[in-house]
């Protein structure tokens, strides 16, 4: 089975499109999404898909104007669609002071959406692959991630689909250079000056010293966890619709209910819990959750104030409210 079959294959294992829709694809000039662009492209008559090619400018490198030339030239050559949008990340990194990382993969994915809704695509492919997979999974293991993070990045997520996830970065430069693809290449990919860098220059190359196959390895474990992952998620969120109590505008848990749980599912139900109340479960640490579990386990009237909410207990329920402003002290 060539690369193609092969994605092929895994497109349709894991329903990454539909038949007769648009895709918007995100390129950057680089081997491993001008061989997704490559890819792709060979498949759009077998599934009668529309594809529209996107480069996103995140103004730090002067490259950058030559590779909009070039995506544009290589999606026009295969009859695809071409979108691209300059974004100037330093500029915004400094004014929130925030990481070129960070806002650049906001601003990217802000970019691909807009794109994506202006020419009608319910799904956007990226070119994340296995070797990048590892490396999502190691950093989120240094950073103290639970099984969440563990999961690493999914098929498909959302409006995201990632068909080359199960292809290595070996195979796409072997692929780009067989099909003579004029790729680019980005250097601040070779900088150490961020994590992710340091994680695919230094750690992985000390960590195949141990294991040649870890980055196999690595997407194996990915594999696990994430069934596990959702099943678990599955059977959380039909426990909390049991022990949500309806009573009240604040989101509440029967607090005799959730002792009642293994130490596992707790934990999941008072981040379901705090995902009612404040619509996102990113911003609740592991120590806030921990906090929350011993309150549980009090009687009525404690509270423990937690950023932008407010836990407390009544006699018989763990509730979720907003947070309350502090007084100030009068001098």
């Amino acid at each position: 089975m060539n690369l193609v079959e092969r994605v092929d294959a895994y497109g349709r294992q894991h329903d990454l499109w539909q038949p007769g829709r648009a895709l918007v694809v995100a390129c950057s000039g680089g081997p491993d999404s001008l061989a997704l662009l490559d890819i792709l492209n060979r498949l759009a008559p077998l599934y009668r898909l529309s594809l529209t090619a996107c480069y996103v400018h995140h103004g730090i490198r002067r490259a950058a104007d030559d590779e909009v030339a070039l995506v544009r030239q290589e999606a026009l050559r295969r009859h695809c669609g071409f979108a691209w949008q300059y974004v100037d990340v330093p500029a915004l990194a400094r004014k929130e002071k925030a990481s070129e990382e960070a806002v650049g993969r906001r601003e990217r994915y802000r970019i691909l959406r807009e794109t994506a809704r202006a020419c009608g695509a319910d799904r956007i492919a990226v070119a994340h692959h296995a070797d990048d997979q590892a490396e999502t999974v190691l950093l989120h293991l240094l950073r103290g991630s639970g099984l969440d993070g563990l999961c690493g990045m999914a098929p498909r997520r959302g409006d995201i689909i990632r068909p080359l996830l199960a292809v290595t970065k070996a195979e796409l430069t072997a692929y780009a250079a067989q099909r003579q693809l004029p790729v680019c290449h980005d250097e601040t990919n070779d900088s150490r000056r961020y994590s992710r860098n340091r994680i695919r220059l230094d750690l992985l190359p000390q960590l195949q010293q141990y294991n040649p196959a870890i980055t196999a390895d690595l997407n194996r474990l990915a594999d696990i966890v994430r069934a596990d992952e959702v099943f678990l998620e599955n059977a959380a969120e039909a426990l909390y619709q049991q022990l949500a109590l309806p009573d009240g505008a604040m989101p509440a848990l029967d607090k005799k209910g959730l002792l009642a749980q293994p130490l596992a599912m707790q934990r999941r139900l008072i981040r379901r819990l705090w995902q009612e109340g404040t619509g996102s479960r990113q911003d609740l640490p592991f120590h806030y959750v921990e906090t929350i579990r011993d309150l549980a386990a009090k009687g009525a009237g404690k509270q423990f104030q937690c950023g932008r909410a407010c836990v407390y207990t009544t006699r018989t329920a763990l509730c979720l409210g907003p947070a309350v402003p502090r007084r100030r002290r009068h001098r």
